[in-house]
């Protein structure tokens, strides 16, 4: 068969190939002088992120250094300037020129289920601007809630070396027992040893009680300087500053559980936990109430030689109740949803304070020393806001948000 006759194809062949490439090239040269665009864009995007990350950090350090920042504690409704976002911050300047720019507000945090301000929550926003505020190629807005431990501030910290009966069942009262030769002390005057203050706090009483106080023996209860040695049938409502909510539990459980110091069900600590902060939990896990099983109603026993290293410091959060004696010494904060008691003719010492709820029922809180015992508990506010410095009492972030807008 004759093969077909190709001549003439090799013209429209070449101009296809041509057209295709020159279209090819078209689309680089294109893509070339948009790509730097893109880029400059991404950039400019990140470093404006940068900025106000830079703002949240600035706000997290005034908050942490009130002293030198001309914050106060706790927050106002209005911060002063730069915190309450009226002054763009320039970042770093190169040749006099700005590079980036941001603006914070630090603003109280009011509580959307109760409508109430939390002295220990605040909201931070901060917008960062690249390269400045006058030229914006890109803005971006990050709002955090920076928290604390609710012991950590003044509004948390209990004005009480013995506080008792916060959550007293209804129809109950809570009753506080001083014995034998025990001390409890709140003046910082008198006594050893003596009551701590922080700057501008001083407690109001050395036992405060939403019920009664009884005493037998010789105890010595000490009142602060103008204040009481102990204040009995004060509304329930006084404990919620220093009462520590759900949202509270929890954040103190995932604390405990990240560092090694969660524990659940009763225990006997012959010798003392880590320091720290240190939470003893139901075995359920749930909530102690005055309806839980009594599986679920732990004491943690704690006795024998505390006294090595000056003693166990932190806080111990028990969902339940703590029974002290033997030589145990504690520099921190005892918190027991139930209720605790001091005794024995050892040398129990407690520096800072102890708080019992008393959650599921109105069982006696005592503080007792029997025979020729010392059983000894001062109040420290210093040891308290940090569990004798093994916990922190700085702001931190807790949620994390980038929004739209300036």
């Amino acid at each position: 068969m004759k093969a077909m006759n190709q001549r003439g194809i090799a013209m429209p062949a070449a101009m296809i190939g041509l057209v295709v490439l020159t279209s090819l090239m078209v689309a680089f040269a294109l893509l070339a002088q948009s790509e730097p665009d893109i880029a400059n864009n991404h950039m400019m995007s990140a470093r404006a992120r940068a900025f106000a990350e830079a703002g949240v950090e600035r706000a997290l350090w005034a908050m942490n250094n009130m002293a030198v920042s001309g914050l106060s504690d706790p927050l106002p409704a209005v911060n002063p300037a730069p915190y309450n976002g009226s002054q763009w911050l320039w970042v770093e300047q190169v040749n006099g020129v700005n590079v980036g720019e941001f603006k914070v507000t630090i603003a109280q945090f009011v509580d959307p289920a109760t409508g109430v301000v939390d002295p220990n929550k605040a909201t931070i926003t901060a917008v960062g601007y690249a390269p400045d505020h006058n030229n914006p190629r890109a803005i971006k807005k990050i709002t955090i809630t920076g928290t604390r431990f609710k012991f950590g501030g003044p509004s948390g910290t209990p004005p009480c070396a013995m506080c008792v009966g916060g959550e007293v069942p209804p129809g109950t009262t809570a009753q506080v027992q001083v014995g034998g030769n025990a001390m409890v002390n709140g003046s910082n005057m008198t006594g050893s040893p003596a009551a701590t203050y922080c700057d501008g706090q001083v407690p109001t009483s050395a036992i405060m009680t939403t019920g009664t106080v009884g005493t037998n023996g010789n105890p010595s209860i000490i009142a602060p300087p103008g204040g009481q040695g102990s204040i009995q049938g004060v509304p329930p409502s006084t404990f919620a500053a220093f009462t520590l909510t759900d949202a509270d539990i929890v954040a103190l459980k995932a604390y405990a559980k990240a560092h090694g110091t969660y524990y659940q069900g009763s225990q006997t600590l012959n010798n003392p936990p880590p320091n720290g902060l240190v939470f003893f939990d139901t075995p359920s896990g749930n909530p102690l109430t005055n309806t839980s099983p009594s599986s679920d109603r732990i004491m943690i026993t704690m006795h024998g030689n505390w006294a090595n290293d000056g003693g166990w410091k932190g806080w111990m959060i028990i969902a339940g109740s703590a029974d002290i004696s033997g030589q145990v010494l504690i520099n921190g904060l005892v918190y027991a949803q139930n209720d605790v008691q001091i005794h024995g003719n050892g040398n129990q010492q407690i520096t800072g304070a102890v708080i019992a709820q008393d959650r599921v029922d109105a069982a006696s809180t005592t503080l007792d020393s029997e025979d020729i015992g010392n059983g000894k508990l001062a109040y420290s506010c210093p040891a308290v806001r940090n569990g004798g410095g093994t916990v922190s009492n700085n702001w931190f972030i807790s949620s994390y948000k980038e929004v739209s807008g300036s």
